[in-house]
């Protein structure tokens, strides 16, 4: 006898959504000017309303600096159908440590922030080091969604 399948999905709450965001370190970002769409994958921090990350400089910057709007992704995913996700639309802000003094705060922020995942960010030991332009999203829009079933399966694997 086999059992049926049954999958139910449902909105999360701002705040579960939030705390998914807070829980990952590792999103995608969507980028578009004009008719073309640029998604990248992104080492982020989640704070206070923010979405703090950094990149090298470069087309996707350009991009961003002419558009600065950005549609931010991250996943939990334990099944085909068992998934938590949650989509944020922001502003994008760049940051940088040229900037007059009265902002100088932010940029020490962001990087404090962002060294508390990876204390050698923007140092000589940098593991990144190409990464030089920091960036932060604001949290306008937060859409979260999750998905559960019944189903005792894990992923395929191949």
């Amino acid at each position: 006898m086999t059992h049926k399948l049954h999958v139910g999905v449902r909105d999360l709450s701002r705040e579960e959504s939030l705390d998914l965001l807070a829980r990952h370190h590792i999103g995608h970002v969507a980028l578009s000017f004009h008719d073309v769409i640029r998604l990248k994958i992104a080492n982020y921090l989640y704070s206070d309303g923010w979405i703090y990350a950094r990149t090298e400089i470069g087309d996707d910057v350009t991009m961003a600096r002419h558009h600065p709007w950005a549609v931010f992704e991250v996943s939990e995913i334990e099944g085909i159908y068992d998934w938590r996700s949650v989509e944020v639309w922001g502003a994008i802000e760049f940051m940088s440590s040229d900037v007059p003094p009265h902002e100088w705060f932010e940029f020490e922020e962001a990087v404090r922030k962002l060294r508390m995942l990876v204390p050698q960010v923007l140092t000589a030991n940098d593991p990144m080091p190409l990464r030089v332009q920091l960036l932060r999203i604001h949290a306008d829009k937060v859409v979260g969604r999750a998905s559960h079933s019944n189903s005792a399966d894990s992923l395929p694997h191949p």
